[in-house]
């Protein structure tokens, strides 16, 4: 059943949020509604494909049994780290971006053959020259460095709220190709584009599919509430122990499916 978030009434002019760090209260100021959709309803499928990853990374329990398999095993290594409870939580953010990095890999969103590249902590020039710089996570690119995927890791700490930072980071990387798009290549920006997102708790995904337009842009920039509500579609897998992420080979399986399913989306 869909879940949505109470869009806010409220049309007052606010302080500009571009590339700001966004709670749930800007998300309503900015009229848009997260709504959480079954898997039939958010991938279009009634039943998940087979994950289209090496052998071991369905298979091996941990780096040590992924012999053979070196992507797997280096995700694997990273994941010990993230679920460790004895890891210093200073050390989650990094951590769980070294997961994800190499996760990224397993699932070849990362793919030089056609031309999809991962970037850690990347720096959208354009909006950085306007003293907006959203702090992204990481993102997926072409070759012309247009966004393709931007990924938010939940830091569990007071005040942070990853889905609120997700929709933030999609809209700042979309204005930010836009500008790319007119000073570096002299082509016409985009009116809309639905960006795909993804927020890790761990090693447990949130997908996002975002539409976001120029209208939206330029209400964030101004700070004004528009008129167009915008529908965030989100899915959350769906595993026997979700507390547990990608440890367990099963939860493991039916989250792989999803990224295998979600990649359509980039």
């Amino acid at each position: 059943m869909a879940r949505k978030s109470r869009p806010s009434k409220s049309r007052r002019t606010r302080p500009s949020k571009m590339g700001r760090k966004w709670t749930q209260d800007d998300v309503h100021a900015y009229n848009i509604t997260v709504v959480y959709e079954d898997l039939e309803t958010f991938f279009g499928v009634t039943d998940l494909p087979s994950p289209d990853v090496e052998i071991g990374a369905l298979t091996a329990q941990d780096a040590a049994s992924a012999t053979g398999y070196p992507a797997t095993s280096h995700m694997l290594l990273q994941m010990e780290d993230v679920v460790d409870p004895d890891v210093d939580p200073i050390h989650r953010r990094s951590d769980t971006v070294g997961f994800v990095l190499e996760l990224l890999n397993v699932i070849r969103y990362a793919d030089a053959r056609n031309k999809r590249f991962t970037i850690m902590w990347p720096k959208l020039q354009y909006l950085a020259g306007q003293g907006a710089h959203p702090e992204l996570d990481i993102c997926i690119w072409d070759d012309s460095k247009t966004i393709l995927l931007v990924v938010k890791v939940d830091r569990r700490k007071r005040g942070f709220d990853p889905e609120a930072r997700i929709i933030s980071d999609a809209i700042g990387a979309f204005h930010n190709d836009n500008i790319m798009r007119e000073k570096r290549y002299g082509t016409k920006p985009l009116d809309s584009k639905v960006m795909p997102g993804i927020v890790m708790d761990g090693t447990m995904p949130t997908f996002y599919k975002i539409p976001i337009t120029a209208e939206l842009v330029g209400a964030v920039e101004a700070g004004e509430q528009p008129e167009q509500e915008t529908v965030v579609h989100a899915y959350r897998p769906e595993v026997p122990r979700p507390e547990e992420g990608m440890k367990p080979l099963d939860n493991r399986y039916i989250i792989l499916s999803c990224f295998t399913s979600f990649r359509q989306f980039l």
